[in-house]
């Protein structure tokens, strides 16, 4: 679509004075996971109430209990005795369709169900995202690099959907793809670039709480921090959906806002370094880099507009077309790796129709 100087300026502005995205300029972040399994689904090794224990006992906000086509109430958990009151289960689901197309339904009313009869898989994955609006909840597609399941062209057509998992911490997902297939940030670009509005996740998908390792699926490996206005299910929900919060594997941030036409980063560097202690963490291997930190602005196509060495760093929109989304690195050399490297990805801010549009709902 074809826009005149005039109304470019124009959306920089509203965008600039009435949307936060890309994470939100107040620095109250909620701590979640919107994917963990319990015994319930038959190949995890844990009851709800132990899950939900450990997300208690390491300091989040809120918990998805998303099982494989089946709803578990949150009432219907037993809850840490030691409960904290900035903690929340939000009800979900995994909706786990043919061909292996699965979502999150986030924030349902109860079990969403499904038409197994549809072979399109952008058809599967638009009955899912109407399904779950039938049961007041939002969808999350996940890990579309899962035997590589799901393309850009899979999810374009799908109307409705704003959020999918850009990182899931399942060792068998393929984030990063492979010399044939685009990792799951390269296929964010693609649906970006050709106009989609679409948030990234990270995630557990955690189905291990008893062993520890590399090879197993554990928790504490990826997840979102929301800025909401305050901590209930419905809040949490629509901050996300329109792009409130930003996804994380280890890298905390101070800032993550849009404001007055600049987009700003602040990492957290006391808080990443505690982080990265963690046992539960893993990084990627990567084969060379620079230690230390790196923040990128990357805008259509993948292209890195701008970039920084530094745990602090602002761009310009008006040196941006459609829309410009953050990336920050930390990698350090570890025993036994010659490098990994962790991340957190703030949201895009568009600079294009898409910022007028209303997503909240």
């Amino acid at each position: 679509m074809m826009m005149t100087k005039r109304t470019l300026q124009l959306s920089i502005l509203l965008a600039s004075l009435l949307f936060f995205q890309s994470c939100a300029q107040r620095t109250i972040w909620y701590k979640g996971n919107t994917h963990a399994h319990t015994v319930i689904c038959g190949h995890a090794d844990s009851p709800p109430e132990v899950v939900t224990q450990w997300y208690h006992d390491h300091g989040y906000n809120f918990l998805i209990l998303s099982e494989h086509n089946h709803f578990i109430d949150p009432d219907s958990v037993i809850m840490p005795e030691n409960l904290r009151d900035n903690f929340i289960l939000i009800p979900g689901e995994e909706v786990s369709g043919p061909k292996i197309v699965h979502t999150t339904a986030m924030n349902i009313q109860g079990l969403v169900s499904q038409r197994k009869d549809l072979e399109v898989k952008a058809e599967i994955i638009q009955d899912h995202v109407d399904s779950t609006l039938s049961k007041g909840g939002h969808t999350i597609l996940n890990h579309p690099n899962y035997i590589y399941t799901v393309s850009a062209a899979d999810i374009m057509p799908v109307n409705n959907l704003y959020m999918f998992e850009l990182y899931n911490g399942h060792p068998l997902v393929n984030n990063a793809g492979d010399s044939v297939h685009v990792s799951t940030e390269v296929l964010w670009d693609e649906l970006l670039t050709a106009g989609m509005t679409i948030f990234g996740v990270s995630s557990d998908d955690a189905h291990y709480f008893a062993t520890m390792d590399s090879l197993h699926s554990n928790p504490g490996r990826g997840w979102v921090m929301v800025n909401a206005p305050k901590l209930s299910g419905d809040a949490i929900t629509a901050a996300m959906n329109r792009g409130d919060f930003y996804a994380s594997n280890g890298v905390i941030l101070k800032q993550c806002s849009v404001s007055r036409g600049v987009y700003r980063v602040e990492v957290d560097e006391r808080a990443t370094e505690d982080e990265l202690t963690s046992p539960e963490l893993r990084g990627e291997h990567i084969e060379k880099g620079d230690l230390g930190y790196l923040i990128e602005f990357i805008g259509p196509d993948s292209k890195i507009l701008a970039s920084s060495r530094s745990s602090i760093a602002s761009f310009p929109l008006s040196s941006a077309s459609q829309y410009v989304r953050a990336k920050v690195s930390f990698r350090r050399k570890t025993e036994g790796v010659e490098l990994e490297a962790f991340y957190a990805w703030g949201q895009p801010t568009f600079m294009d129709e898409r910022s007028l549009s209303d997503k909240s709902q």
